[in-house]
């Protein structure tokens, strides 16, 4: 789909006038990528910052820098950081939510110690900053601290990406391993023509780690994205899907013997409807029990809780679905169940339970003593991460298996994972300064495995230089060593042992000085942004938004009968602004402040201002903004914009009314 296709009706109409005269004005355009900008827009603004720079005659830094943001946030997150850090000493200088950037890209890079010394620099600007985002910095900042604390210890999992002729732009869901034809099947909407439909393909695995090309399964059906859910039941290898009708049924279809073919799809049991499952489902090896993920009977309908039924043996009914287990259903949602062989663990995906990013998978096991379940373990780094982990399920050897995920370094939409479980070792040493042969202490260690550089092991270097570490057993890694948020060295390290024994390995890292030169100016150019004049609307419209540049706006075009506080009719087009921009932000307060010129006494004037603050609070009232959300003031002539020597640029700028957000800590 094109940005003109997921535009606002609003701004696709601003576009269409502005290509009328596209060459002569693109600060037109500038001004609709600015306002998508600061709507967090950002693949739409990439592609509007994009027409700009390839139409002007020069290149322009804001242009460039905003495009990379956007680009960094949108489409290309695995993008190298060097051409946005090149913008901090030019253009990011002028801008004061340079670091907010810095550390919401370096939080999308799972960079966290970075992230959080960037979001550090940010609320110590002295520029005015609005309560909202200084908020938003403060969660951010509590976030990354928690998930850092799952990022540093990671479970003893390893994880591999699976290969482009699987993973594509496109989703890949539900991944299933059929052993018994060495067969990975899955659902995906691969097909351009049609996007929205999703079908099962299948691909043969040759050899360690090489999948044949995917083909799709004619005769299956297809799906949407909330139903696209499939299941293997190893026990007679019978494929499972969902199907909506009245009340949700499952069908399947059998392998036919020789061939990589699925018999057509049929009816598993017409009593099952009476459970009112879902289609994320799990149904166990005996096929008498089924978990589904559903919002009946839950407090709130749009939450997703765990259920469970179970067929009765000498009448084939099956029971009427009650909650799977209270230490497992949170306020948030539960989905993707997957239930062990033995049934004694339950493996889900939940964005609660305090998960580090959405959805993270979690793991609870049945206790035969207490006949309950644990509460939920997260599943830990690398399964988890910042982002979502879906459908995860394991194979018959129940230490391996598949799970997918939309994580950095995706091809595009969810992408599937193979993961096993694997050995570690303790790793110790110190590092030195080569030239003072003194230890580097207070810095952090990384080693990032090369196959997927976005887990890491980590370590702390105390006072003396030395560190510890709990990493792979035989890989090899990308060291990175970090001192007050900044690298320092780098360097590939290649270690191998034999499995299945407690092993100390000792490695020593020497760091030569290293020469850091300022990359300040590369990549940008000295023309200067488009010069954009605020509107009073626009103004308005600023003051509910979090980039806001200050809480308060002036507003020249409320007029009152001379002497009086009678509105007059060309104010109603701004009070229906102020009105427009309340409705929009339920939670806004306002103060609403009236200012005079000096002409009269200074008691006068302040009673002036007072009854015209107050008439456009009555305005608001009478339209429907609640007074508990508004507060008159009078400044009288306290504050004036300009000199009160003359009438044009100076009285008549003085008297105003003002609208300032009221920022309750």
């Amino acid at each position: 789909m094109t940005v003109w296709a997921r535009l606002t009706p609003l701004i696709f109409a601003s576009l269409f006038f502005v290509f009328e005269s596209f060459s002569q004005d693109l600060n037109k355009i500038y001004k609709i990528a600015e306002e998508t900008f600061y709507e967090e827009d950002f693949e739409n603004a990439l592609e509007l910052y994009e027409l700009l720079i390839k139409n002007s005659q020069e290149p322009n830094p804001d242009f460039l820098y905003k495009a990379e943001i956007c680009s960094l946030l949108s489409k290309y997150p695995n993008k190298p950081l060097d051409s946005f850090l090149s913008y901090e000493e030019t253009t990011g200088a002028t801008d004061k939510f340079y670091n907010y950037w810095k550390g919401r890209i370096l939080l999308r890079k799972y960079k966290m110690i970075e992230a959080n010394e960037a979001f550090i620099k940010f609320l110590s600007t002295k520029a005015f900053l609005s309560k909202e985002i200084k908020d938003e910095v403060k969660v951010w900042r509590t976030w990354l601290t928690d998930t850092k604390r799952v990022l540093d210890n990671p479970f003893s999992y390893e994880i591999h990406h699976l290969e482009d002729r699987i993973n594509t732009q496109f989703a890949e869901l539900s991944p299933v391993y059929f052993e018994e034809k060495d067969e990975l099947l899955f659902i995906s909407n691969r097909d351009e023509t049609n996007p929205d439909t999703y079908q099962i393909y299948h691909s043969i695995h040759r050899g360690d780690k090489n999948w044949t090309d995917p083909k799709l399964i004619d005769g299956l059906g297809t799906f949407k994205r909330d139903n696209s859910n499939i299941e293997v039941v190893a026990e007679d290898g019978r494929l499972f899907q969902f199907r909506k009708k009245k009340k949700g049924d499952l069908y399947y279809s059998n392998p036919v013997p020789g061939t990589l073919d699925w018999s057509t799809p049929v009816e598993f049991d017409s009593k099952i409807t009476s459970t009112h499952m879902s289609s994320h489902f799990f149904i166990n090896e005996h096929e008498d029990r089924i978990i589904f993920a559903s919002n009946i009977g839950t407090k709130r309908r749009e939450n997703l809780d765990l259920f469970e039924s179970f067929r009765d043996v000498k009448t084939g009914r099956w029971s009427k679905p009650s909650p799977f287990a209270f230490s497992i259903n949170s306020d948030l949602n539960e989905d993707s169940p997957y239930l062990s062989p033995d049934e004694k663990t339950l493996y889900f995906a939940s964005n609660g339970h305090g998960s580090v990013g959405g959805y993270d998978i979690y793991m609870t096991t049945f206790d035969e003593d207490n006949q309950s379940w644990s509460e939920p373990v997260n599943m830990g780094f690398p399964i988890n991460t910042p982002d979502d982990e879906i459908h995860f399920k394991l194979n018959t050897d129940q230490t391996s298996g598949y799970f997918t995920s939309n994580r950095l370094n995706t091809n595009g939409d969810y992408d599937i994972f193979f993961f096993w479980e694997i050995h570690k070792i303790k790793m110790e040493g110190r590092i030195v300064d080569l030239e003072t042969n003194l230890p580097i202490k207070d810095a952090q260690i990384f080693f990032r495995p090369y196959e997927y550089l976005d887990m890491y092991f980590f370590s702390e270097v105390d006072s003396t230089g030395k560190f510890s570490a709990m990493i792979n057993s035989d890989d090899i890694f990308r060291v990175e060593i970090i001192k007050n948020g900044a690298p320092i060295h780098q360097e590939d390290f290649e270690i191998h042992t034999t499995g299945g024994e407690e092993t100390t390995y000792i490695k020593n890292f020497v760091i030569g000085k290293k020469n850091q030169e300022s990359a300040a100016g590369a990549g940008t150019s000295s023309v200067e942004a488009p010069e954009v004049e605020l509107s009073e609307d626009k103004q308005l419209s600023q003051l509910g938004n979090k980039f806001r540049s200050t809480n308060t706006a002036v507003l020249q075009n409320i007029y009152f009968d001379f002497g009086t506080s009678q509105l007059t009719d060309e104010s109603i087009p701004t009070l229906k602004s102020i009105k427009a921009l309340l409705e929009k932000e339920p939670p806004m307060q306002i103060e609403i402040a009236g200012h005079t010129d000096n002409i009269g006494t200074d008691e006068t004037n302040m009673e002036i201002g007072m009854k015209r603050a107050e008439t456009v609070l009555k305005w608001l009232t009478k339209n429907g903004i609640s007074k508990k959300r508004l507060t008159a003031k009078s400044y009288g002539s306290t504050r004036p914009l300009a000199s009160n020597d003359d009438e044009k640029e100076g009285r008549e700028l003085n008297r105003r009314i003002e609208i300032l957000v009221i920022e309750k800590e």
